[in-house]
């Protein structure tokens, strides 16, 4: 993906758990899509950084997390909601086991997080390990100019 990318259509991956948001509802707030994985070591603690982090918390972005598969071993269903429940994070949880997201995105290294405006532009993406204060200065710009 580039700069000003449009988000691609999630509506057709597999959804993981409840959460207050959906899919379809999106375009009001900026959002921010984080590709994850059981098996990435760093991974869940990033996560929970990212859970804290305030524009994240009230709710002013909309969080996409988005498990993706490193190995050929697939972990079950149970295992990532296991680790999304440690997360405590409201967000909208999707499961890419076919690597159709992943394709789209086009990374190699997990975590990667790409932030997208509220109009669904993308305006901002990581690869690999990042801090959460660069992602809160990221956001912070973002609020205030849209």
């Amino acid at each position: 993906m580039r700069i000003y990318d449009m988000l691609p259509d999630l509506s057709d991956v597999k959804q993981l758990g409840a959460s207050n948001y959906k899919v379809a509802l999106l375009g009001s707030k900026p959002i921010i899509v984080v590709f994850w994985s059981v098996s990435c070591s760093s991974c869940g603690y990033f996560l929970q950084q990212l859970a804290e982090v305030p524009e994240i918390k009230s709710k002013e972005v909309v969080p996409i997390l988005i498990h993706t598969y490193l190995t050929k071993e697939y972990p079950n269903a149970a295992e990532i909601r296991y680790k999304l429940d440690q997360i405590r994070m409201d967000a909208i949880c999707l499961d890419d086991v076919d690597d159709q997201l992943t394709n789209k995105f086009q990374f190699r290294f997990v975590p990667a997080f790409y932030l997208f405006d509220k109009y669904e532009r993308l305006r901002f993406m990581q690869i690999g390990k990042s801090s959460t204060s660069l992602i809160e200065k990221r956001l912070k710009r973002l609020l205030h100019t849209n």
